[in-house]
């Protein structure tokens, strides 16, 4: 590698927040790359899948978080390794991000992006003998296995879906063909050089050796910075099927926080986000056209109330680490505008000295934070961090006056803690009450915010005290402290003739359909069977299934979900089971997973077994099973159109 790694074969990625149409984090830095296998350029004729490998370097950076993403040609990502999961470059170097680990400058890091080709005699002076680049191994080829709209026939019928969703077959003969890596690294203390930088080299897989970038620029089909010539590669129409899908898609709710405690709802973000870390999720809540100009004419501001959760003390420069006890990795809050800018962010905390602007989340001994944010009212004397304030000013940044929503950011909590924004099922709103139980609170408690809109003046007043009040139960509830359980019912959809939330009854457990995601069928809907294959992706189509209390995505095994092959004898997803399973979905009528067997010799899977699916309601612990689900042979299928 050391032949290689010097300005003839490196090529940069480009790097920024993310916050001019991307709703990034402005403490955060994105750095991108596109790849292309084989979907061609204008005027140059496509490559068959090429010998191609990208290899990613860079060192450690001190950071909160890190993490390196590949994104499918829908912008869907495919595979994401997690700071803590990724191997340093050799022996000698070492990951800052495991727990105990103080960070040390000049750690490097390593990574392969596979995009085809069969490996051949690797020249003298182009090994990579000790260099753990296939510790962290991904490939370019594969296409992501959820969101899926072939499996929701009302979207199609209803005209709402133009092209089938396209997936590859069991034989992988429908490979992926272009897409997107990200690097992200949040609060970030490193210094940029090119040694700091994250960076790629194109390898040729036959012989191992690297190709001066000059020359990979000039065949502008491998790779790329520049997003105008990225996105051409990217299959637009399946990008904007994706959001036509995710807008189709109801909101839902329970309930709310009713007023005057909480004036704007908050809701998890859509499934689908054209880039979106896998590692975080987003509580949203839209905010009324105009409330900016409203607020600065009425001399009222926002007061945003909540929790954090414990965080790391990192990224310093003092030798501090994470302990991995802590509740959550990283969280922000920001304030958006149309068209996906961002006009603010605020972490949880500040490092010291930072190399970029950085307004922290004042926080009592209990983490409360009351946030006031200013549209045009000056800041009242009193509003100090001294005295319990975080004071945000939107009128002194351009465009404010086109703010649309908030966005809570949750990055990685802890497995046990049980009130982050994934807890919260994609599109259905935090709140669980409407004010008729004895208690005022939603899935994440009071980690959620409340909004209200208190009137300042020249002194304290009764709706902006001079010290900070934490927020805290309204007088006469017993109990908002705790994050509350999932409805034992449905949530109501809120459509433009339904705005009211209740709870709903619960539907019968029915398992239905079990299929793999493969070929489309004619109408949409994919195979009718499921398909051996290692780590099948599988669609359980029924309904009933209740919410998954265990946050999406999840891996690992559960109460609630039995894959048994009666054949084999072998359990997966079932406590104490061998092989567990990843869910990308899980709604009443739909569980989205990869069973994570047939490979490596764990939980074979052949053709003629008998499996058995059984799903548990968590809510109701009522069960269903269809079985005996006969494993089909491959048939390499291509994808098709639905009927008209």
């Amino acid at each position: 590698m050391s032949n290689f790694d010097n300005n003839c074969y490196l090529i940069a990625l480009t790097s920024g927040t993310g916050g001019t149409s991307e709703a990034g984090d402005l403490n955060s830095i994105y750095s991108k790359i596109f790849y292309n296998i084989n979907s061609g350029s204008p005027g140059v004729a496509p490559p068959a899948i090429p010998p191609y490998e990208i290899i990613i370097l860079g060192e450690f950076p001190n950071s909160r978080y890190f993490s390196i993403g590949l994104y499918d040609n829908h912008s869907a990502v495919t595979q994401n390794i997690t700071d803590v999961n990724v191997v340093p470059l050799t022996s000698n170097d070492i990951n800052p991000y495991e727990p105990g680990v103080p960070f040390v400058s000049g750690q490097r890091y390593g990574a392969v992006v596979n995009l085809g080709g069969t490996p051949g005699n690797i020249q003298t002076g182009c090994m990579m003998n000790g260099y753990n680049f296939e510790s962290n191994s991904m490939d370019g080829t594969q296409r992501h296995p959820y969101i899926n709209w072939n499996f929701d026939p009302t979207f199609i019928q209803e005209g709402h879906g133009n092209l089938a969703h396209e997936v590859d077959t069991p034989t992988h003969t429908n490979p992926n063909q272009a897409g997107v890596i990200i690097i992200r690294s949040y609060l970030d203390l490193t210094a940029a050089s090119q040694a700091t930088t994250p960076h790629v080299i194109i390898r040729d897989v036959a012989s191992g050796c690297a190709y001066p970038s000059a020359y990979v620029n000039s065949l502008a089909n491998v790779v790329t910075n520049s997003s105008d010539t990225g996105n051409v590669w990217l299959n637009q129409q399946q990008v904007q099927e994706h959001n036509v899908f995710a807008n189709w898609q109801s909101g839902e709710c329970w309930g709310i926080v009713p007023p005057p405690y909480n004036l704007i709802q908050w809701e998890r973000q859509d499934e689908y986000t054209p880039g979106a870390n896998p590692d975080a999720a987003y509580l949203i809540a839209n905010v009324p056209a105009g409330l900016p100009q409203t607020l600065a004419s009425m001399g009222e501001v926002m007061l945003i109330q909540f929790q954090v959760p414990t965080t790391p003390p990192t990224p310093c420069v003092y030798g501090c680490s994470r302990s991995g006890n802590e509740q959550m990795r990283y969280m922000s809050i920001s304030f958006q505008i149309t068209g996906g800018g961002t006009l603010a962010s605020l972490p949880d905390s500040c490092p010291q000295n930072p190399l970029a602007p950085c307004t922290p989340l004042i926080q009592d001994a209990f983490g409360n934070v009351s946030l006031v944010v200013g549209t045009g009212v000056p800041q009242p004397s009193w509003v100090t961090p001294a005295n319990g304030y975080t004071w945000l000013d939107l009128s002194l940044l351009p465009n404010y006056t086109e703010l649309n929503e908030i966005a809570i950011r949750h990055i990685l909590p802890s497995s046990w803690f049980d009130c982050s924004t994934q807890m919260v099922p994609y599109k259905v709103f935090e709140a669980t009450t409407n004010g008729a139980k004895n208690g005022v609170t939603g899935l994440m408690g009071l980690y959620s915010p409340w909004i209200t809109e208190p009137v300042v003046g020249s002194a304290p007043s009764s709706g902006l005290p001079a010290t900070a009040t934490p927020i805290a139960c309204p007088p006469g509830k017993l109990s908002c402290t705790a994050c509350d359980v999932y409805p034992s019912g449905l949530p109501a959809i809120i459509s433009p003739t339904n705005q009211q939330c209740s709870v709903g009854p619960s539907n019968t457990v029915m398992v239905t359909k079990v299929v793999t995601q493969c070929a489309d069928l004619p109408g949409g809907g994919g195979c009718e069977y499921v398909v051996v294959q290692p780590s099948p992706p599988l669609n359980i189509i029924g309904q009933g299934f209740g919410y998954l209390p265990l946050g999406l995505p999840y891996t690992g095994n559960s109460n609630f979900l039995e894959i048994n092959d009666a054949t084999q004898v072998w359990i997966a997803g079932l406590t104490g089971s061998p092989c567990n399973v990843s869910i990308g979905e899980w709604s009443d009528g739909q569980i989205s997973l990869i069973a994570n067997v047939n490979q490596n010799g764990l939980c074979p899977m052949a053709v003629g077994d008998k499996l058995t699916v059984t799903v548990t309601n968590p809510q109701t612990l009522t069960s269903a099973t269809l079985g005996p689900i006969t494993v089909a042979a491959s048939s390499g299928a291509g994808t098709r159109k639905p009927k008209p």
